[in-house]
């Protein structure tokens, strides 16, 4: 299966890629490739995903255009951002 560009791919403790520009109302997906758990956690609400185990995603809306950033709620080094234009 193809990666869409609102695909985020986690491995090796980073995400990829580390900043994502999409339009409002568009979707994000964060897929886990690494054998230990992460979790999605956005700075501004705190809302987090499910525990990510390996091989599983989280797709996330993005409705408002504005700055997102997040983290991994497990591991709080491991950062990204979502761009909505």
């Amino acid at each position: 299966m193809k990666a869409s560009p609102n695909d985020v791919g986690i491995s090796g403790f980073a995400f990829g890629p580390g900043k994502l520009t999409i339009g409002p109302g568009q979707y994000v997906t964060w897929t886990n490739g690494d054998d230990s758990p992460h979790q999605i956690t956005l700075a501004q609400s705190q809302e987090r995903s499910l525990v990510l185990l390996k091989g599983q995603s989280h797709t996330q809306a993005f409705a408002a255009p504005g700055v997102y950033d997040y983290t991994c709620g497990l591991h709080p080094n491991m950062k990204g951002t979502v761009e909505v234009k």
